[in-house]
């Protein structure tokens, strides 16, 4: 049976200061017997965590790094990419202002996932994954009305062929005429000859014709209208060496239209192994360390085209005539990133928290170069390379958040980031290449505490 002292209400009375309470429980335990006593520490402790988890500020709580965490965020993407050497063995009207592409910009989203060690008795450390993947593209276009009574449009270097055309518009009418005689690289020929006469008036024609050859096509094309009058004519042809067009005449109505498009995908993955540090001035910073890999692809296509302006009153409408070619770079990055993030508490419930990290990474770059002529029955191919290139780089991350947080395990973030690459593959002058980027980020999620 246990004996001991007999309780009054007043040794049971609350005092406001922590320490004569700490006191008074202390005396009163000693009067216990052991057992009971024993019984009663473990209660004491047990309501005065609880009473300090109570007060902590949610802030102090995510900065405390010690329970599994999750966040997610989406937004924006945006980067500064160089257009790849696209036009260097092509001419074609407007190029003095060659096209240049906005900044690609797409859409980010991001991953993260930190799993304490202290449970496995390891010590203080922590290991997380980060994964982000992003789509971003551009594009840029330009119409361009030729001036003067005839134009060429040529790339690469295709095999030998000769062009005649003439045209006449007079008080009698409109007259048209042309002669193309082509033997592509196999020696195979194509020969096409027209002729189109429209009197005065409303009368008008619109004709083309190609032929094609065992590597390539030959076309030839006439627009007559009677009522302006006026005439014109344009002839091409092409192998899996070049193309080369060329117009005469009457050009009103006549464009070249030019785009450039850009796609761009990349996607990143880090693991860290870090330990949290408490600074005594509120700040907690936590240097880590791990393997990283990173992908990125990016995808060009220029396009420029000739739009024949037809006579309308005939009805008839002749296919585009122009050049293609798409650029498709890619690499590989295997590395190691060290950093570290510190972060404090801005007041109760709003924490700043900034990333930095930097290394080094070696990398696999790729590059597939096509380049076709648009012709009416078919594209023709007429220049394709891969090429391959590996390195060594340097990359860099940097980003600042900040967590809105709630007594809930819930928090809503908002984070602004930019990333480093020193080595971005690039098609320069026929040639893989590689130069420096930089993109940038801004993005709102959710981190969830277990």
């Amino acid at each position: 049976m246990l004996r001991g002292n007999v309780l009054n209400a007043d040794d049971l009375e609350r005092h406001p200061s922590n320490e004569e309470s700490h006191g008074n429980i202390t005396g009163f335990l000693a009067r216990l017997p052991g057992r009971f006593a024993g019984v009663l520490v473990i209660v004491v402790c047990w309501q005065q965590s609880t009473n300090v988890r109570a007060d902590e500020s949610t802030a102090a709580l995510l900065a405390s790094g010690h329970a599994p965490t999750f966040s997610w965020d989406f937004g924006a993407r945006w980067e500064d990419v160089d257009t790849p050497d696209l036009f260097s063995n092509v001419i074609f009207p407007g190029m003095p202002g060659q096209l240049e592409p906005a900044d690609t910009a797409g859409l980010r989203t991001s991953l993260s996932f930190r799993l304490p060690l202290q449970d496995t008795g390891i010590g203080p450390f922590f290991l997380e994954w980060d994964a982000a993947i992003s789509r971003a593209g551009g594009s840029s276009g330009r119409v361009v009305q030729p001036t003067g009574s005839g134009f060429d449009l040529a790339a690469g270097e295709p095999a030998g062929g000769i062009i005649s055309l003439a045209t006449v518009g007079d008080i009698g009418g409109a007259t048209a005429a042309g002669t193309i005689h082509f033997k592509d690289s196999s020696r195979d020929p194509a020969r096409i000859m027209a002729f189109a006469h429209s009197p005065a008036g409303d009368n008008a024609i619109t004709q083309y014709a190609t032929s094609g050859t065992q590597t390539g096509a030959a076309f030839l094309a006439l627009v007559t209208r009677g009522n302006t009058p006026s005439a014109a004519a344009y002839a091409a042809f092409a192998d899996d060496r070049g193309l080369f067009f060329q117009a005469l005449g009457d050009l009103d109505g006549t464009v070249v239209r030019s785009t450039i498009e850009q796609r761009a995908r990349h996607f990143d993955q880090t693991l860290w192994l870090g330990a949290a540090l408490e600074l005594g001035n509120g700040w907690t910073v936590t240097p880590r360390l791990g393997p990283t890999y990173r992908s990125t692809r990016q995808d060009t296509t220029f396009r420029t085209e000739v739009d024949i302006a037809e006579s309308i009153m005939s009805g008839a409408s002749i296919p585009a005539i122009g050049y293609q070619e798409r650029v498709n770079v890619s690499a590989d990055y295997y590395g190691v990133l060290a950093g570290f993030s510190a972060e404090t508490p801005v007041t109760e419930n709003l924490l700043l928290r900034i990333n930095v990290s930097g290394g080094a990474a070696h990398y696999r770059a790729r590059l597939d170069n096509r380049a076709t002529a648009i012709f009416p029955e078919s594209d023709i191919t007429f220049s394709s390379s891969e090429q391959g290139r590996r390195g060594g780089t340097f990359l860099a991350d940097a980003s600042a958040v900040i967590i809105l947080s709630s007594r809930e395990s819930f928090s809503l973030k908002f984070e602004a980031g930019t990333s480093f690459l020193a080595d971005t593959p690039i098609y320069r002058s026929g040639k893989l290449g590689t130069e420096s980027t930089q993109s940038y980020y801004l993005a709102v999620g959710l981190e969830h505490r277990f």
